[in-house]
């Protein structure tokens, strides 16, 4: 049987605002194993990016349990949470969400150092990341240097810093052409291809995105079938 790396069991989210509640999720059960590359595909505003952000420890659910890596969410201290991510999780976002004042190097090394790495180690870790993700050329540039493409490539790379066990990608090629978009898509099928250990679970709201995961779940009604 497959090592689960991820398990949801009746989690609820509400929020509450001017005396009236919105129940975003409303009694989520899901489970991931270790190598799957789930796609979690949902209308805008159907929840998808709460959910990440409570699997991704980022908010806390309202009801019921989150376990990731054998680790129970729920009773995580901010510090402590802070520290889980770095060590067990990898994210991507829509908006890349790297340094300004940063070179493409010092973007990616920073996720190793906050970890607890060696200026020296992460910056030859990112080096290696950096060239498997094709930017060795542009590693002393800044973000407004660099294209959409070449951020989210970065971005990637920046992720994987850390070795993590679940790869969490929020709408990953949202802000690309579709070329682009492709191409980034081309480089999570080659992640698979280097680590069959990785576990990456994406939301999209694009059908043909989702169909090329070896699994598909749709978010609908706060409920994921």
């Amino acid at each position: 049987m497959s090592e689960v790396v991820l398990t949801m069991e009746q989690v609820r989210r509400v929020y509450r605002a001017g005396g009236t509640e919105l129940e975003v999720l409303k009694g989520v059960d899901f489970t991931l194993a270790r190598g799957e590359w789930c796609c979690i595909f949902g209308a805008s505003g159907s929840g998808k990016t709460t959910l990440m952000n409570l699997i991704g420890t980022l908010e806390r659910p309202d009801a019921g349990t989150i376990t990731v890596c054998g680790r129970d969410l729920t009773d995580l201290s901010r510090k402590q949470a802070a520290k889980f991510r770095a060590e067990k999780l990898g994210f991507v976002f829509q908006s890349y969400h790297l340094l300004p004042e940063l070179n493409l190097r010092e973007n990616v090394a920073l996720a190793g150092e906050i970890a607890g790495q060696s200026g020296r180690t992460a910056r030859c870790k990112a080096d290696e990341l950096i060239a498997r993700v094709g930017l060795t050329e542009r590693a002393s540039h800044r973000p407004a240097e660099l294209s959409g493409g070449e951020q989210q490539r970065a971005a990637i790379a920046r992720a994987l810093m850390n070795d993590p066990e679940l790869l969490l990608a929020d709408e990953p090629t949202g802000n690309l052409d579709p070329e682009t978009g492709e191409d980034i898509l081309r480089l999570f099928q080659e992640l698979r291809i280097r680590r069959s250990d990785l576990t990456i679970l994406m939301i999209t709201h694009n059908r043909d995105i989702a169909a090329l995961a070896s699994r598909v779940a749709e978010l609908k009604n706060g409920l994921l079938c």
